[in-house]
């Protein structure tokens, strides 16, 4: 496959592109060592210095093609050992005080080939050593240059120029790696999740259908029901899942409206009477009058079950019998700030940090053994952001003796307007 220069530059292939950009970072800096040398009144060997610069110019030619990026690699690596030694042969060798140079050699390797080019290039790193050593026994070798703190400050700058460069262009080279994993791992979880939903759905159905029937004995019917509760627990997960992948990856199609949120209080209220009932527990929900004609901008049915549904249901499994949990609506400038407040035994310590991540799990039992997919406050964090709000949370946990226990989440809303301000400010 050939690989023209702009090709080779931009955004194809990956190896080549470190490669010829380590190779041009070289070639300038062989040629800043050159002109500096020949300034110092030594211009055959700044002369001679240019010219094995161009010698790096073969390595473009090998990487037109595909097959050879690791030869060219390999040349590179012996190219920049043989720079080195006739460069630090003529200033002063092993007892130089530029010596450090050597250093870059395996650095050099493992940028270009991994572990196996810092053993090559840590082999070639002493045998340049050895040389250096023996240089008083080849003939012509001598002190070309004698360095002084201009020529030490120019020869530190540009190895720390360099150092700098492969150190971006290895984080570079670890970017794409990470993003091959990341891709590779997501397409995996797209594939799994959407396999595992029709099994699950064929287990459901014959289940159900099982129970309607009516033919179970007491005990198959009370399994039959567990395997039930069990698929939609899975589903649950399944879709969770998705949404989330679908959020990070900026596929999650959200339109966001002008939503009333007295209107969404309402059929929340509604959505959850029955398990408050069940724990006897009171939903406390303080939207003052100035507030009911206030409209947010989300999507109201992801608002409704994805975030505030998410955010009462964990207050309810987490509140002991008969408590209450508060909803508490405030201003805070140009966004509307929903409090939701419980009493319950609050989040660990160790857990705290986590609860948004999308790669820790934080699932636990509620005070009467409820569980849950533990990717409820993930997505709704992910939708809260996609309506331009956002989603934090502090808590006491229960062991903290020195204050009440609970849990606080807070929400912030992007506010569309409400009549109430419009008739203020008129």
């Amino acid at each position: 496959m050939e690989l023209s220069w702009k090709n080779l530059l931009g955004k194809q292939d990956r190896e080549r592109r470190i490669i010829a950009a380590y190779t041009l970072g070289a070639i300038v800096v062989t040629l800043v060592f050159s002109v500096m040398i020949a300034a110092y009144e030594a211009t055959f060997l700044g002369v001679a210095l240019a010219l094995i610069a161009c010698n790096n110019f073969p390595v473009f030619y090998l990487l037109r093609r595909k097959k050879n990026v690791t030869k060219a690699a390999y040349y590179l690596i012996c190219q920049g050992a043989f720079t080195l030694v006739f460069s630090l042969a003529f200033v002063g060798g092993l007892e130089g005080p530029v010596i450090y140079w050597i250093g870059i050699l395996p650095l050099a390797g493992g940028l270009l080939l991994r572990s196996r080019g810092i053993i090559f290039s840590t082999v070639l790193a002493f045998l340049a050593l050895i040389i250096l050593g023996l240089r008083r026994f080849i003939p012509g070798v001598h002190d070309a240059v004698t360095p002084d703190a201009t020529y030490l400050l120019i020869a530190l700058i540009c190895f720390i120029s360099m150092i700098s460069f492969m150190s971006y262009l290895y984080l570079q080279q670890n970017a794409w790696v990470v993003a091959d994993q990341t891709r590779k791992l997501d397409n995996l979880l797209n594939i799994v999740t959407h396999d595992i939903a029709n099994p699950l759905t064929l287990i459901s159905g014959h289940a159900e259908l099982l129970i309607t029937q009516g033919q179970a004995s007491p005990a198959h019917n009370k399994a039959l029901h567990r395997i039930v509760q069990a698929s939609e627990l899975i589903t649950d997960i399944l879709h969770k899942v998705r949404q989330i992948q679908a959020a990070k990856a900026g596929k999650l199609r959200v339109e966001t409206s002008p939503v009333s949120l007295a209107t969404i209080f309402d059929k929340l209220r509604f959505v959850f009477e029955a398990r408050l009932e069940q724990k006897k527990q009171q939903l406390r929900i303080d939207l003052p009058a100035t507030y009911q004609d206030v409209l947010v901008l989300a999507d109201p049915v992801m608002l409704l079950n994805e975030v505030l549904s998410n955010l009462v249901s964990n207050a309810i499994k987490f509140s002991p019998t008969g408590s209450t949990i508060d909803i508490v609506v405030m201003r805070s400038q140009d966004m509307m700030r929903i409090e939701v407040r419980d009493q319950g035994i609050g989040i660990p310590k160790d857990l705290l940090p986590y609860v948004f991540d999308d790669f820790r799990s934080t699932s636990r039992p509620g005070t009467e053994g409820e569980t849950g997919t533990g990717f409820g406050l993930p997505l709704a964090r992910h939708v809260v952001e996609t309506f331009g709000g956002s989603l934090h949370v502090d808590s006491r946990p229960a062991e903290d003796q020195r204050k009440a226990s609970g849990t606080t989440f807070i929400l912030r809303l992007p506010l569309y307007r409400t009549t109430t301000f419009q008739a203020k400010a008129s």
